[in-house]
């Protein structure tokens, strides 16, 4: 059946152990790969999985599921493609005028 559905599947071939690191769920980690990859950004894959790790944190390690999950995945691509950190982000959230 994958054969036949290959054109249309985006998902990875097999496992990856890289999900113990970001703890992305499965139907995200789809998504927000092909929203990373539209937005010129696939190359940037793992940094943007390993940002989603560390905006999860930021974040008090929440549960997951839509649309907390979503939050955490467009905040990674936004600081990402901003060259920026969560360590950024915290530090800018401190200015005051």
């Amino acid at each position: 059946m994958r054969t036949w559905y290959r054109p249309f599947d985006n998902a990875p071939p097999a496992g990856t152990a890289e999900v113990y690191i970001h703890e992305m769920p499965g139907g995200q980690y789809t998504n927000l790969r092909e929203q990373a990859e539209s937005m010129g950004l696939g190359a940037r894959w793992h940094e943007i999985a390993r940002t989603y790790a560390e905006v999860n944190f930021a974040c008090g390690d929440i549960v997951k599921v839509t649309p907390s999950s979503k939050v955490v995945g467009d905040l990674a691509i936004f600081l990402v493609s901003h060259d920026m950190s969560v360590k950024d982000l915290e530090r800018w959230g401190r200015i005051t005028t």
